[in-house]
């Protein structure tokens, strides 16, 4: 007979010695979505956020048709800059988060700002140019950042993590809306 836990938050684990000296540990559950849910919510959100990117701001590629050009990007964006974050990142996320978090609008959509964001980040900090320059301001010179670059590189990133958001909370309106709000439960793992 083994010493009970006074409270179980949310936020924390607490240990508790049981009879023979295990380590029992009170868990937090809520309530998560169905697999088949997430799963489509993984394969529609990331082309619904390339197309909304790429109307955005089409590439030119040579293309005078301003579908084509829509097209195109689309398919460049969501093959290249959503799908591999999303298997890279998001997946791990909601494997990790599963049952952990609530999945709230809030918390879908930062974490669709994170997974967003971060590779671009990485991009944009550790790798760039000799020498760029945009609108006759040098944003790069002998390979460092200028302030201008920082300037440029921020306003990318925002623009990044607005779609990121908006692609959260498409994620939640497909994968978690209407999962009901219960208590957390308490599980004790042994």
């Amino acid at each position: 007979m083994g010493a009970e836990p006074l409270s179980y938050a949310p936020s924390r684990a607490i240990l508790s010695l049981g009879c023979l000296g295990k380590a029992h540990m009170a868990v937090t559950t809520f309530a998560s979505p169905p697999w088949w849910r997430i799963a489509v919510a993984l394969i529609v959100v990331p082309l619904v956020a390339s197309f909304a990117f790429a109307v955005y701001s089409p590439a030119y590629q040579g293309l005078p048709d301003m579908m084509e050009r829509v097209v195109q990007t689309t398919a460049v964006v969501a093959f290249f800059g959503a799908y591999p974050p999303t298997v890279v990142l998001g997946i791990p996320l909601i494997v990790y988060f599963r049952g952990r978090a609530r999945a709230s609008l809030a918390n879908c959509a930062m974490a669709g700002a994170s997974v967003a964001t971060f590779p671009w980040f990485c991009l944009t900090i550790f790798f760039g140019p000799d020498k760029a320059y945009t609108n006759d301001h040098i944003t790069y010179q002998n390979g460092m950042m200028t302030w201008w670059g920082l300037l440029e590189a921020v306003e990318l990133l925002t623009e990044i993590a607005v779609f990121g958001i908006a692609a959260g909370g498409l994620f939640w309106l497909i994968a978690a809306a209407g999962i009901k709000n219960q208590p957390p439960s308490k599980k004790v793992f042994e």
